[in-house]
């Protein structure tokens, strides 16, 4: 049975019109499998503004996975999509795009967006962007939790997110204390929906208490890893190409960015 090794409470960040919650990365802990980077956005109520203005990623998969509310994805690749709740928007970033992201005006929003490192030999892989709607995402019930699974396999589903290192990633809400059985070989962690993050020992299953949880790990993201703002890479040289091809627009250009 896995156990709490390391515990840490998010910090508040601003991002855009939000001011989110940032579970990862943390002084102390960088990654969990290859997860990187975690912010929880919410629950508020939208703006009438720019959202997440134009900006780009680049070595990383990103997947916002909405809890509460819709919004609209529009990225350099010409992609425009609307998701809803319990749905996701997931970019595989490779070695440039540019997105916006823009909440309904006036509604809740709730959500987080979770960044997944790349192997080094795909850090420069062509762009791409998928949007997953609530309706592709299995649902499961196990004991008193309801799981619903975006990435990786569980008692015999498969989640619609296939990210490139081999990973789990599910919002899981409990009503009574539940034991989920965990891949015994992937780094796991637990985010509580109330801003705790929960690193959890090696073993073949983890017991969740009554709560809402984001359940995430896998193989262990590959080192070194490099973070230039919202780009993830293996070398100083790596990382100041992305920072490059970003300014010459080599990684597309959307709504004036980066001219």
């Amino acid at each position: 049975m896995r156990t709490v090794v390391q515990s840490f409470r998010a910090h508040e960040a601003p991002v855009g019109d939000f001011c989110v919650l940032r579970a990862l990365p943390q002084a102390t802990r960088r990654h969990v499998g290859p997860f990187v980077f975690l912010d929880h956005f919410g629950p508020t109520i939208a703006k009438d503004g720019p959202g997440i203005p134009a900006h780009p990623h680049a070595g990383i998969e990103v997947i916002t996975y909405l809890l509460e509310g819709e919004q609209v994805h529009r990225d350099s690749l010409g992609n425009e999509s609307r998701v809803g709740a319990g749905g996701a928007q997931w970019i595989t970033a490779g070695r440039g795009i540019i997105h916006a992201e823009k909440p309904q005006a006036g509604a809740i929003i709730h959500g987080v967006q979770i960044w997944s490192s790349l192997p080094i030999a795909m850090k420069h892989i062509e762009p791409r962007y998928q949007g997953v709607q609530a309706s592709g995402v299995p649902s499961i019930s196990v004991g008193g939790a309801a799981i619903r699974l975006l990435a990786g396999e569980f008692n015999g589903a498969v989640g619609p997110i296939t990210l490139a290192q081999p990973a789990l990633l599910a919002h899981i809400k409990t009503s009574a204390e539940t034991t989920i059985d965990l891949p015994p070989k992937f780094e796991m962690g637990v985010y509580h929906l109330t801003g705790q993050f929960d690193v959890l020992s090696p073993g073949d299953a983890v017991t969740l208490p009554v709560g809402e949880f984001i359940l995430l790990g896998g193989e262990p993201a590959e080192e070194p890893l490099l973070f230039g703002g919202p780009f993830v890479m293996d070398t100083p040289e790596n990382l100041q190409k992305a920072q490059r091809d970003y300014h010459a627009g080599g990684m597309g250009t959307l709504d004036g960015v980066p001219y």
